[in-house]
């Protein structure tokens, strides 16, 4: 079966050229105009996608992406949201609502944004018992803050150091500032810092194969590089 989506963005002509654009990508593509609209259309056809403009009529984007990650039916589902204003508040306002990938708007570079739409499809849902996967080989156990590779022994971490981990497994590949995990970790309670010891402790703590897979990004944050793993 093709991969359904959703395409929520109130311009006729951007809306179009996505929908048309995905269409000959060989997805199921559906548009809507407005926010109540893309949450009802989105919650009718279940998508593996939901791409979202942030200047909606109606409901605006983050009201929509609120009332999908708090839906069961759609809590799983990545959400690309789109901007013509890509400030870094809006940037930090999409983390905070869950988005799971921020674009500027107009689309013009399709071939990038298909690259994107490509590498949300390939997230890997949780999986039994609320068990985060990542490339199929890193395995999060939430109920015992329990990390292991490829089946191997697990290892507990501390709570701060499991929600590192955890945070950069659901965005494989993708760079996470500072401020995001402070925001997401230690609800801002802590400063930047306190991230650059945390990642120190779990490199530490996860041995050489799993340490080399959580890069460095001088001057911004850290991603994980599933790459390393295999």
């Amino acid at each position: 079966m093709k991969p359904v989506i959703v395409v929520i963005e109130d311009d006729l002509e951007q809306r179009t050229m996505m929908l048309e654009f995905l269409a000959l990508k060989g997805y199921e593509s559906h548009g809507a105009e407005t926010g109540p609209e893309g949450v009802e259309l989105a919650l009718k056809v279940r998508p593996r996608l939901v791409i979202l403009d942030l200047q909606l009529p109606g409901l605006d984007g983050f009201g929509v992406c609120r009332l999908l990650k708090a839906d069961k039916r759609t809590k799983g589902v990545p959400i690309l949201m789109l901007t013509a204003n890509a400030t870094p508040q809006n940037h930090l306002s999409a983390v905070q609502f869950a988005a799971d990938h921020f674009f500027a708007k107009p689309v013009t570079d399709f071939e990038e944004f298909h690259s994107w739409v490509r590498a949300l499809l390939l997230r890997e849902p949780a999986g039994p018992e609320g068990r985060l996967t990542a490339g199929g080989l890193l395995v999060l156990d939430p109920e015992d803050s329990s990390v292991s590779v490829g089946g191997g022994a697990r290892v507990p971490l501390p709570p701060k150091l499991f929600l590192i981990l955890a945070e950069l497994a659901r965005r494989p590949g993708e760079v996470l500032d500072r401020r995001y995990l402070v925001d997401r970790v230690w609800h801002n309670a802590v400063k930047d810092r306190e991230v650059d010891v945390a990642v120190s402790r779990l490199r530490t703590m996860l041995g050489p194969r799993v340490s080399g897979a959580l890069a460095s990004v001088p001057g911004r944050g850290y991603r994980l590089d599933l790459s390393k793993l295999l």
